[in-house]
């Protein structure tokens, strides 16, 4: 069985020496999918999270709802990172993977040991603001639409092929299924930074940031909340990399005295 918390970044240097990132990709996504922007960390240890049934847990039936998902994450993370890493560790999750990031950090938290040193997320409105059951229903054809709109730029060429389009769409439509029925995370907000952003051109916006700011409420640290160019999950558009390691480290590291 293939773990679910795996390292994408291939440089040589210890967690400890500085702050490592763990990302959770989107609804429909693989780990595969976020190695070209653990490729632009410079020099950040980064780690990546595989859901079963996607990549290279394909052949594992998929997660029976996202907080049993989240529950198998968390115990994974202090297997592999340790307690102590994974306190210097920032969650960085996009579209769907804000929620599970979120429901992972909790989940450490409630077991009496320390947060993560910052949650980062892309994509998602603050869970207070979505509406569960949104997609129940949703068909082929509704999340085939969803998928385009959705599908981060980095890997929008590929769903050209009809076999790879048919594989992202399965995955997807599951995932969708899965977001629709997660009620929202307990009420327990997070003492770490978080910064919040949201494409100007995602349609999932329609109030704006409203519905970045009020991740604002989840967490009694630091808040930052950014729009971007493009649209939903445009910061994962190659050649912007940079620009939004930038944004993460400016937001999640320690300020100066």
């Amino acid at each position: 069985m293939n773990t679910a918390v795996s390292r994408l970044s291939t440089v040589d240097k210890q967690l400890g020496r500085g702050p490592g990132y763990l990302c959770f990709p989107p609804a429909g996504g693989t780990a595969l999918g976020l190695r070209g922007l653990a490729a632009t960390a410079a020099g950040s240890v980064v780690w990546g999270v595989e859901y079963p049934g996607h990549g290279t847990r394909l052949t594992e039936p998929p997660a029976e709802s996202l907080t049993v998902l989240a529950e198998e994450i968390a115990r994974q993370c202090v297997a592999r990172i340790g307690a102590e890493g994974f306190s210097r560790t920032v969650l960085i999750g996009f579209s769907m993977g804000a929620f599970v990031a979120l429901e992972v950090a909790q989940r450490v938290l409630g077991r009496g040991r320390p947060g993560p040193a910052g949650l980062v997320v892309v994509g998602a409105c603050a869970p207070q603001r979505r509406v569960p059951g949104r997609y129940a229903k949703a068909d082929a054809a509704e999340a085939g639409r969803l998928l385009d709109q959705h599908c981060p730029p980095s890997s929008a060429g590929y769903l050209d092929c009809p076999e790879l389009r048919e594989y992202a769409l399965d995955l997807f439509l599951g995932d969708l299924r899965l977001t629709s029925a997660y009620p929202g995370p307990a009420k327990t907000p997070l003492s770490c930074p978080i910064v919040a952003i949201r494409g100007e051109d995602d349609l999932d916006f329609a109030a704006g940031d409203e519905e970045i700011r009020a991740w604002r409420a989840w967490t009694t640290g630091r808040f930052t909340g950014c729009a971007v160019p493009g649209g939903h999950l445009a910061v994962l558009t190659p050649g912007k990399e940079a620009g939004f390691w930038d944004r993460v480290r400016l937001g999640t590291e320690p300020c100066d005295d």
